[in-house]
């Protein structure tokens, strides 16, 4: 029978952590600022790394820790503070990059599973036969690899388990190694501060004729020359079960809450469909889409480098408007944060951790003192009402999100 791949969503913060488990992820992955490398848009301290660990062992699910930084002699001694503290909390394993946090894992962590970050370039069945002999129980695919590469290395090397990333933003530099983001702005991306400079705009400019900018292709939006599209293999998943693949990892502690539920959702309802023997279903896709996006590729999964770029634009598009996620129901009533502007008349559409997608149009908000509005605007720390109808209410449990249809 085949075996069905794990689905490991990522989590900045503990909403996010409920979130990812209510919308079907098996494990989540998550790492303070310092010592991964998502320090931006990261809020995790050690108490939220435990309370993170009750909810995962309470909901039967699997957190793994990143402490996949590069670091620098400065760090070690703050680093080995830190792993004293965090062994005691109960991992499921430890996302590592560097042999000598390798080391100090050993020394300070030796119970806990080791996983190999994508950080340190495992392209090869050599490499991780060397991972396998020093006691790392999964490897984290690079994401130049293509399909017949990862199932050659997965034959070769059957005792290890193998994780790949199926989803979000792609980094031009090796497997997200890179020093654009040092040199420019002296933030240092192996440190969790990369500013993403090969999302720039850039144009050409002749040494003689400095205030001339000449564009390096002719098109009104400049060129994104480094600016990769998002990677997307939702619709590849049986070809990845079968090459022997453990985990499908999507990419973006970044992402905001919307993204992270309509993302573990679809390929939460992917993986079932698979293991039901069901054909794809093209919906999830287009799920998919309604996040923010640069366009979709699939990387280097058949090989080909061909459609990676996106030389049109660099800011992610929504096509969608996240509005909230509903924290209770209460008579004929939604609560919920406004997380954007939405008004009395708009078409929201209702996305279920575990049914159905419907839509409904507003016809009553209410704030908390039961007073009527007309406009509710996102930030605000104040919750609101949101009539619905009581068939509607029956479909609607915590964690259900909110989203403005846009209609044509």
């Amino acid at each position: 029978m085949q075996k069905i791949p794990e689905l490991l969503a990522p989590a900045g913060n503990l909403e996010k952590v409920r979130v990812a488990l209510a919308f079907g992820a098996d494990a989540i992955y998550c790492g303070v600022p310092a010592f991964s490398l998502r320090a931006r848009e990261n809020s995790f301290s050690l108490a939220d790394l435990r309370q993170a660990r009750l909810l995962t062992r309470t909901a039967g699910k699997k957190i793994y820790l990143t402490v996949n930084i590069f670091p620098r002699n400065s760090d070690l001694c703050r680093l080995k503070n830190f792993l004293q503290k965090i062994d005691t909390i109960g991992f499921d394993a430890i996302i590592f990059s560097d042999a000598g946090v390798w080391r100090l894992l050993r020394e300070f962590c030796p119970k806990t599973k080791l996983h190999l970050s994508v950080q340190a370039n495992s392209v090869n069945a050599e490499s991780v036969k060397f991972w396998l002999k020093h006691d790392v129980r999964r490897v984290v695919l690079g994401r130049e690899l293509s399909l017949r590469e990862i199932a050659t290395i997965c034959k070769e090397v059957p005792r290890m388990e193998f994780e790949v990333f199926v989803q979000g933003a792609i980094c031009v530099a090796y497997s997200g190694r890179c020093l654009l983001s040092q040199f420019l702005t002296n933030r240092d991306a192996n440190r969790g501060m990369c500013t993403q400079p090969c999302r720039w705009k850039y144009q050409l400019v002749e040494e003689k004729r400095p205030n001339e900018l000449l564009p390096i292709e002719e098109d009104v939006h400049g060129s994104y020359i480094l600016n990769s599209k998002d990677l997307c293999l939702i619709e590849k998943i049986p070809q990845l079960a079968r090459a022997g693949v453990t985990a499908l990892k999507i990419e973006g502690r970044h992402k905001s809450i919307g993204y992270l539920a309509t993302v573990t959702r679809a390929y939460r309802n992917a993986l079932d469909d698979f293991a039901a023997r069901k054909k794809f279903n093209s919906q999830l896709l287009d799920e998919i889409a309604t996040t923010g996006n640069r366009g979709f590729t699939f990387g280097f999964f058949d090989g080909t480098q061909r459609d990676l770029q996106n030389f049109k634009r660099s800011a992610s598009e929504n096509p969608q408007t996240f509005l909230g996620l509903v924290e209770k129901v209460y008579n004929d009533c939604a609560l919920l944060k406004p997380r954007n502007r939405f008004k009395v008349g708009d078409l929201i559409e209702v996305v279920p951790p575990n049914s159905g997608i419907f839509k409904f149009k507003v016809t009553e908000i209410f704030d908390e003192d039961s007073a009527s509005l007309r406009v509710v605007h996102g930030g605000q720390n104040s919750k609101v009402w949101v009539k619905l109808s009581k068939q509607q209410l029956t479909k609607i449990l915590p964690f259900t999100l909110f989203r403005k249809c846009y209609q044509k």
